[in-house]
């Protein structure tokens, strides 16, 4: 048997990202990635079961574990307004990043495409945004938050997050990504989320 191995694995990723560059998604093939690789259309089958696959497993390699770091803010503890704040800024640094930034581009331009768009949604946001949606129920648990649905609050608190900012990047229109403004958009967010959401007054008073 062969043995699959890291170092293959990455030298098909980045074989695969040169091609996807050049060619885009509709005009790349495994037998161009191959080729690129130095190897067979049979060992890229060993690793991806399919262009689509291998599209957004090379999307993902690239943000994944910036986006975990970010999650693993999410810690219960008494100020869950520091909590949100500190991982809404992170949360948007890491989406402005010129990696996260390819990524959404490249879902909203191939994601109907032969289920990439489901794929996407299925390894990234459904799976990170589930983490915040754990998160928010046991802190409606622990009396912090009003007993809603933990996703829709989550999706919420996304929004409020994202509006403006992240969306406009996407787009490639003019934002201020310094550190400062985006823990300043994070705070007013934060603010009004607890506004809808919390049990006690915003102000913590």
């Amino acid at each position: 048997m062969r043995v699959k191995t890291d170092a293959k694995r990455q030298a098909i990723l980045a074989a695969a990202g040169a091609v996807f560059r050049e060619l885009g998604f509709a005009g790349a093939s495994m037998a161009a990635v191959a080729e690129r690789v130095g190897g067979s259309k049979a060992t890229l089958y060993r690793y991806f079961s399919s262009k689509e696959d291998l599209f957004v497993t090379l999307m993902f390699d690239a943000v994944f574990d910036d986006a975990n770091a970010t999650f693993d803010m999410l810690k219960p503890s008494d100020d869950l307004r520091r909590t949100l704040e500190r991982f809404g800024a992170s949360l948007l640094q890491s989406s402005l990043s010129e990696r996260s930034l390819s990524v959404r581009r490249n879902s909203l331009s191939e994601g109907e495409r032969s289920g990439i768009g489901q794929m996407l949604y299925d390894r990234g946001a459904k799976r990170l945004w589930s983490r915040m949606a754990d998160f928010m129920a046991g802190e409606m648990a622990a009396g912090r938050l009003r007993l809603v649905d933990p996703w829709m609050v989550s999706m919420h608190l996304r929004g409020m997050l994202e509006a403006d900012v992240v969306n406009r990047a996407v787009m490639g229109a003019k934002i201020d990504a310094r550190p400062r403004h985006l823990r300043e958009h994070a705070a007013k967010a934060v603010d009004a989320f607890l506004r809808a959401y919390a049990t006690a007054p915003a102000d913590g008073s």
